[in-house]
């Protein structure tokens, strides 16, 4: 499945030990770190407190979910739920004769379709999953190049989230050649549904890492965990533009600087507008969205960026328990309401 790389943020406060079986009582007061290879990208979830022993259990039920996810969700695996849409959708032409039929999805599909409609009309159309007929036309991930100017503005008539219909367990796109790409979203539905079971097994302090959606649970010793955000084409991995201080809250960041390709010295990136059917231009190199849950940050990184500074900071100050950090051209950092700065650039959320 081909996910939005946010790979930019960095838990300083891992420590990346593996672990198998039991945890020993001397080990309880030590990180864990288990790690799972899904959605693309090596996953990671670091235990930091438990009221358990046995933690394999509940590590390999977490991983399992994260693959029954990953099976329903890729529109390449063609068992998943929306490779069955968007296959019934194909090669046909953009017509109400022509109309997929209603598809039965699973109740995680359908919950996920709903909360994309939901993100959907709150960024006015910024973030839409029926992106996908333009995503495969530029096809960063494989074959990046720029498409014709004729095949974009042809295949723009298939993006409308509007044209998503659910009726009670099914999906039906209005018409052919429309095409759904959870990609955007997928990862932190997941690691929302990893929190709850890690909770649920009386898990109370942990960092879960997904390709880049960070999710903490709890505290670390009582203490905020710290994770950096990644200065935009920076010299190395550890070449941070701010740093944040956080507990029990989700961090997501979009960003142009990691897939992308150049042509006649411009770049071109994953940000696709789904307005234009181009790569999102405007003065942002990223944004980092601070929320409870990783899914908003999954939906409201991606239109933050879309809609711009002005547009999406006014967004972002409207939603409670929700935070941003922009990152400009100039390197310069713009805050949300709510967020504070200190002199070193360390961001913490104001009490």
């Amino acid at each position: 499945m081909r996910y939005k790389i946010i790979y930019y943020l960095f838990i300083f406060m891992l420590i990346i030990t593996q672990f198998s079986g039991c945890v020993t009582e001397s080990k309880l007061n030590e990180p864990r770190t288990y790690t799972h290879f899904c959605f693309d990208t090596v996953c990671t979830i670091t235990i930091y407190s438990s009221k358990q022993k046995d933690e394999a259990k509940t590590i390999d039920a977490c991983f399992n979910l994260c693959d029954q996810f990953e099976n329903l969700f890729d529109k390449h695996n063609t068992d998943s739920d929306i490779y069955k849409i968007n296959s019934n959708t194909l090669n046909g032409t953009r017509t109400k004769k022509t109309a997929s039929n209603n598809i039965k999805v699973s109740p995680e599909t359908l919950e996920l379709i709903k909360q994309t409609k939901y993100y959907s009309k709150l960024s006015k159309g910024a973030f839409d999953i029926t992106i996908s007929p333009i995503v495969d036309l530029w096809d960063i991930n494989n074959n990046p190049h720029i498409p014709e100017k004729k095949e974009i503005l042809k295949t723009l008539k298939y993006v409308d989230y509007k044209d998503i219909t659910i009726k009670d367990n099914t999906i039906k796109l209005s018409h052919k050649n429309q095409a759904l790409d959870l990609g955007g979203i997928a990862k932190g539905y997941a690691v929302d549904q990893i929190k709850k079971l890690l909770l649920a097994n009386k898990i109370t302090s942990a960092v879960i890492n997904f390709g880049g959606n960070i999710l903490t649970i709890g505290s670390n010793n009582g203490k905020d965990f710290n994770i950096g955000i990644i200065k935009p084409f920076g010299e190395n991995a550890n070449d941070y533009s701010a740093k944040l201080k956080i507990k029990d809250m989700s961090v997501v960041t979009s960003g142009i600087y990691e897939r992308y390709f150049k042509k006649d010295n411009k770049i071109y990136h994953h940000i696709l507008n789904p307005k234009t059917g181009y790569p999102v231009e405007n003065n942002l190199y990223s944004v980092t969205i601070i929320s409870k849950n990783s899914i908003d940050g999954d939906a409201l990184s991606t239109s933050a960026f879309v809609i711009g500074l002005s547009k999406g900071l006014s967004l972002i100050n409207s939603l409670d328990n929700t935070y941003a950090v922009f990152i400009t051209k100039d390197y310069k950092l713009h805050l949300s309401d709510g967020l504070n700065i200190d002199s070193d650039n360390v961001i913490t959320i104001a009490k």
